[in-house]
């Protein structure tokens, strides 16, 4: 029978990890690397984590699972709301595999809150708040709860002591490889899965320390990888030689130059406008506006018929509005060196366009994102646009800031085309991978059928 055992270290760019292989920085993986086929891999668009590890545990995009970022809004009211589990369209990977009666292992993968019932255990990741309320069976959250398990740590403390998140990193990272032994011995799983959110924090605050060798923070860095390594040399001591080993992130990451306020720009170009100086909800944006964006460069059309107040007419009017945006979004320059901030634009018909069965967002029963025919959940949440920004310029989606361009205390920031994946003592598809293929590959893998509607390679 066949069984895998998967860890995600989230946020981890294979560029970085090939680097930490040739300078003998992580010498337990470097030895792995020699026994596996190790590949560089692009993320989804937007490349969110949210979105990401959606796509992975779907074998979706997400333009037909639905989720686009930890922000959302419902276009009738324009409340924003966060997408959880309970939003997400499409059966989980563990979830398929409890149906073909594999006991299954989940812990902290992001978009498992609230928790779906599977035949084993899954425990959320850090999108929950409460892990009493995050885990099924329910019972296992007391059982967490008991042992000091925390879902996350508390990146503001970033914000106030850098020295002092380091050391909560750390914390918490020790408690959840305590807590992998734990529930590992428990019994003989058929997939088990381990999510690391703790790399991607690490990257957020101290991406650019690491990349210009600070003499405090660089150093501090690199520990945090070699107790990664230590972890990853546990693993391969403890599961059998022929058990699968499969080894992902879900972006990459890279120093961030400037964060960029994508409302801000709209404003400045006439395409926004607000009811009060200084807005904080969606439901102060003037009526007459053309668009607005959700972070990560997420750009919505104010449409008729969709929007609560829409302007903008479907059809021709509509093509002009995108048609326009991205025309402004292409001339939006860094103020400092005269750089292109914005790399790509790409529209919600090539974002659908992705699937294996080339479905279609803008299909017949719908039109200009107005569903026809009933399904509007879906459609609702795919943007009409999607920027994709230039190494190191983070688009953001507050809805104002006093300023177009802004450094904070934010260092690191993702990127789409550098996410890794290894698997041990197998080949992987010859092709470049998305992790929305990644599901199809596991099951191949555990010899499950791989279902109609999920992506793969072929």
């Amino acid at each position: 029978m066949k069984r895998i055992f998967i860890l995600a270290l989230d946020g981890t760019p294979f560029t970085f990890l090939k680097k930490a292989v040739d300078r003998g920085l992580m010498p337990n993986f470097a030895a792995l690397v020699k026994q596996s086929d190790f590949r560089q891999m692009d993320s989804v668009l937007p490349p969110v984590s949210s979105a990401a590890w959606a796509s992975f545990m779907t074998g979706k995009f997400p333009s037909r699972h639905g989720i686009f970022g930890f922000v959302d809004r419902t276009p009738e009211t324009l409340e924003w709301f966060v997408p959880l589990s309970n939003h997400l369209q499409g059966q989980t990977l563990w979830e398929y595999l409890s149906q073909h009666g594999k006991r299954v292992f989940v812990m902290n993968v992001p978009l498992t809150y609230p928790p779906r019932k599977v035949n084993g255990i899954s425990i959320c990741g850090f999108l929950g708040s409460d892990i009493l309320k995050g885990t099924y069976p329910p019972e296992i959250g007391k059982i967490l709860k008991a042992r000091g398990y925390q879902i996350d740590v508390d990146t503001e403390a970033a914000k106030r002591d850098l020295i002092s998140f380091i050391r909560q990193l750390h914390s918490v990272l020790d408690k959840r490889i305590e807590t992998m032994r734990h529930f590992w011995r428990q019994e003989k799983w058929d997939f088990f899965m381990t999510h690391i959110m703790e790399t991607d924090r690490l990257h957020h605050f101290l991406w650019e320390y690491m990349e210009n060798n600070h003499p405090e923070y660089a150093p501090l860095f690199f520990d945090f990888y070699q107790k990664i390594d230590c972890m990853i040399a546990e693993i391969i001591q403890t599961i059998p030689d022929d058990m699968e080993l499969l080894l992902l992130s879900d972006h990459g990451f890279t120093t961030l130059k400037k964060e960029v306020c994508i409302n801000r720009w709209l404003w400045e170009k006439g395409l926004l406008r607000f009811t009060k100086s200084n807005p904080q909800t969606l439901a102060d944006m003037h009526p007459e506006s053309s668009a607005y964006s959700l972070y990560p460069g997420r750009i919505y059309i104010n449409l008729q018929g969709r929007e609560k107040n829409g302007v903008v007419k479907p059809g021709v009017d509509y093509e002009q509005t995108r048609q326009r945006i991205k025309q402004i979004l292409f001339e939006l320059r860094d103020p400092e060196n005269r750089q292109p901030v914005v790399k790509d634009v790409l529209f919600s018909e090539q974002l659908s366009g992705q699937s294996k069965q080339k479905r279609q967002i803008f299909s017949a029963g719908n039109v200009n994102g107005i569903n026809l025919s009933g399904n509007s959940k879906r459609l609702n949440s795919t943007p009409d646009m999607i920027a994709l920004g230039h190494y190191g310029y983070d688009l953001k989606g507050n809805l104002w800031r006093e300023n177009l361009f802004e450094k904070t205390v934010f260092n690191g920031t993702h990127t789409f085309d550098d996410a890794f994946i290894l698997m041990r003592n197998k080949l992987l598809p010859d092709k470049r991978l998305s992790i929305a293929h990644i599901a199809s590959i596991i099951l191949s893998a555990l010899e499950v059928p791989i279902p109609d509607d999920m992506e793969t390679v072929c």
